[in-house]
């Protein structure tokens, strides 16, 4: 498969935009005498105009104590012997534009906020494809085959195994969101990056690779 460089894999929470209520204060006045002004205006958001197709992240709770991150040990590693890979995983959130924060090109991002591996749920794992002129550590993602085995080290040295069940493309605006963000149900590995034809205009990909995986062992 074709690839070209500086694609990014854009995996996006949309908040919902509503009127935003902004005050001003401007403080004057000579010696002895202080004038307070002060107004308040609502100003209506600007129309969002995507350069890209967006992938909305199913909505959940916001209460802090929903989305604690669990005390259990995190990936630190994946490896696909497969296609010959060895890539350290950090734990990601999302970045200020709301997009699932995928590390350089060399690292793989674990979606802290979802499942552990062997966890109940979806446990994501997503890198670049391609990134600042170099290939990323999902480079050959698109060449994993179902019955491969594939590995994922957490942070007290255990290993999880993983046999993988499917890889799929998906067009950007397809991405089946509620299973890969499930915090219930069968334990399942997912990993993701960006694939398909590459918008030069956009700088990003038109679709997603996504390999599952289910644990052989717990």
């Amino acid at each position: 498969m074709p690839r070209v460089a500086h694609g990014a894999i854009i995996l996006t929470i949309t908040l919902a935009l509503v009127g935003v209520v902004t005050t001003s204060t401007d403080w004057s006045g000579t010696a002895g005498e202080t004038e307070l002004a002060a107004s308040t205006e609502v100003i209506e958001p600007e129309p969002f105009v995507a350069t890209a197709p967006r992938f909305d992240v199913p909505i959940r709770s916001g209460r802090l104590s929903d989305n604690e991150v669990a005390d259990i040990p995190h990936p630190v590693s994946v490896t696909v012997p497969g296609i010959g890979l060895l890539a350290s995983v950090i734990p990601v959130g999302v970045d200020v534009n709301n997009q699932l924060d995928v590390p350089s090109a060399e690292l793989v991002g674990w979606y802290q906020y979802g499942p552990h591996p062997a966890s109940a749920g979806s446990t994501v794992l997503a890198a670049h494809v391609d990134y600042g002129g170099v290939p990323g550590a999902f480079f050959d993602l698109s060449e994993v085959l179902p019955g491969q085995l594939l590995e994922v080290e957490l942070a007290d040295g255990s290993v999880m195994t993983y046999e993988v069940t499917t890889n799929n493309v998906y067009d950007k605006t397809e991405l089946p969101a509620e299973e890969l963000f499930r915090k219930d149900g069968d334990p399942t590995l997912y990993l993701i990056t960006c694939g398909g034809t590459f918008d030069p205009t956009a700088r990003s990909y038109e679709a997603n690779v996504v390999v599952s995986a289910v644990p052989v062992s717990i």
